[in-house]
């Protein structure tokens, strides 16, 4: 339902004038009658078997309203059944010298596979990080031969000597 753009009432008809604060509507009212103008000829188009043209007007409606439900229904129809001509015809590609659609491949799909990847890649990361902040000392054994003998103490207990 239409409303005056100046005191936002609803308007019941198309009228020049709103019955509320008599504001100008001509503007408003050349743009509803455009547009009922243009959805009644891409009607008409499609009645006379003209569905090319009357694509055209449909999206010629939705260049001024692109929210018209009528308009979308009827060019998302024509969208849907391109689409599906395109998918199932494969051979016609060739014959028009196209390049063929790619299949799906079978395996993982795309996102997993990267994501994967990325996660290897930061996991590298944190190790590589990590090995470099270790000191390494590997571990001797000692043999028969050495004693393994405590070292001794130097620390003093209470005040140094002079």
């Amino acid at each position: 339902m239409l409303q005056c753009p100046q005191c936002t009432k609803p308007l019941r008809e198309l009228v020049r004038r709103c019955p509320t604060c008599q504001a100008d509507l001509d503007l408003l009212v050349d743009y509803v009658s455009h547009l009922q103008g243009g959805l009644d000829r891409a009607e008409n188009l499609v009645r006379a078997g003209e569905l090319g043209q009357a694509v055209w007007a449909y999206l010629e409606v939705l260049e001024v309203d692109p929210d018209n439900a009528t308009a979308r229904r009827q060019v998302s129809q024509v969208v849907t059944a391109v689409r599906q001509f395109d998918f199932t015809t494969p051979g016609r590609r060739w014959a028009n010298h196209l390049p063929p659609l790619s299949p799906r491949e079978p395996g993982w799909p795309a996102w997993l596979r990267w994501s994967l990847i990325a996660t290897a890649f930061v996991l590298v990361a944190i190790l590589s990080f990590l090995a470099g902040r270790v000191e390494w000392e590997w571990p001797t054994m000692p043999t028969n031969q050495e004693q393994v003998l405590p070292k001794p103490d130097n620390t003093q207990i209470g005040p140094p000597q002079q």
